[in-house]
């Protein structure tokens, strides 16, 4: 009955809000979808790769998810691994969560893996000298964090600071037996690099290499080296966040200099009606298996056009539902 009466109470007082405001909002939905193709990608793929979603809010069990995204694959022995973004309705922001198969294409939801203080998401996952190693978004915590694993796939624990500052989406590579890393911060694209993966990360002379320009300055996932080529994949932050990934290719990479040229909108939303992905694409990851195939992971997402009432109704709705698990 205490619940009953809570749950009237609220109601009455967002009643009241919606009269003042009567305002909408828009909920982005995020799904991952996880395919093999022939080559990285570099153009548009076909439609037909798209039909659904491999992953959804639904599937996640552990907690009241609104959306997954950021997907990251690893492959180990004969285990596939996704790392991704699960955003809790309840906390109000992203954790890692993991899931796991056996061949690539059938894929399980296991649990959420790692929590903190502050929002998760982007967690490329990647090994070296035999240990396994996480760089996660942690912008709210106003650091760029290098995460090690206790027990892979299961616990993290923070093993260093790579830098200081509110960067999103960092993104990690090798080339030339360097380290070498991309992030953004507000319409800028800058390059660090580091002889040691836990020491002394310098930003690059050019840095920032692009300035006040959203449309091609946030990481959209892992970047390539494949037979000594460089290319990386960047969010279009206009019309609206998650629009469109775009694929540049890296023609010139020193401590020195820094070159690059775009080669093509790799990833957009469909258009139509009630699919997953109608509204927009923002992130790929991919693995080569062979020298005829390789792993992607992918997400997209459709707009939800909610009343503030309604949403914020969910949003109650589902601290409710927790707490009484």
């Amino acid at each position: 009955m205490e619940i009953i009466l809570i749950i009237a109470i609220l109601i009455a007082m967002l009643l009241l809000i919606n009269m003042r405001y009567n305002k909408k909002m828009d909920s982005f939905l995020w799904s991952i979808r996880v395919f093999s193709h022939n080559t990285f990608i570099h153009e548009v793929p076909n439609d037909s790769i798209f039909i659904k979603p491999t992953l959804q809010a639904s599937d996640i069990t552990d907690v009241i998810a609104e959306l997954v995204a950021d997907p990251f694959l690893f492959i180990e022995g004969s285990d596939y691994y996704l790392f991704f973004e699960i955003y809790n309705k309840v906390t109000e922001k992203g954790e890692i969560g993991l899931a796991t198969s056996g061949d690539g294409e059938n894929w399980s939801y296991q649990k959420i893996i790692l929590t903190e203080k502050f929002h998760l998401s982007y967690p490329q996952v990647f090994k070296f000298q035999n240990e396994f190693y996480m760089i996660p978004e942690s912008i709210g915590a106003n650091k760029v964090l290098l995460y090690k694993a206790k027990n892979f796939p299961y616990q993290w624990e923070i093993a260093q600071e790579l830098l200081s500052g509110k960067y999103v989406d960092p993104s990690i590579f090798q080339y030339k037996d360097k380290w070498w890393m991309f992030a953004a911060t507000d319409g800028q694209l800058h390059l660090f690099y580091a002889n040691n993966l836990q020491e002394n990360w310098t930003e690059h002379k050019q840095s920032p290499l692009i300035r006040n320009n959203i449309h091609i300055t946030r990481p959209g996932g892992r970047i390539i080296v494949d037979d000594d080529l460089i290319y990386r994949y960047t969010q279009e932050g206009l019309p609206y966040y998650g629009h469109s990934v775009s694929l540049f290719k890296i023609t010139k990479l020193s401590e020195e200099h820094f070159e690059e040229e775009k080669v093509n909108t790799v990833l957009e939303g469909s258009n139509m009606d009630n699919d997953w992905r109608k509204d927009g694409m923002h992130h790929i990851d991919q693995i080569k298996l062979n020298d005829h195939q390789w792993l992607i992971a992918v997400d997209g997402h459709h707009i939800k056009k909610s009343h503030y009432f309604a949403w914020k109704l969910n949003r109650i709705m589902s601290k409710i539902q927790f707490s009484i698990r």
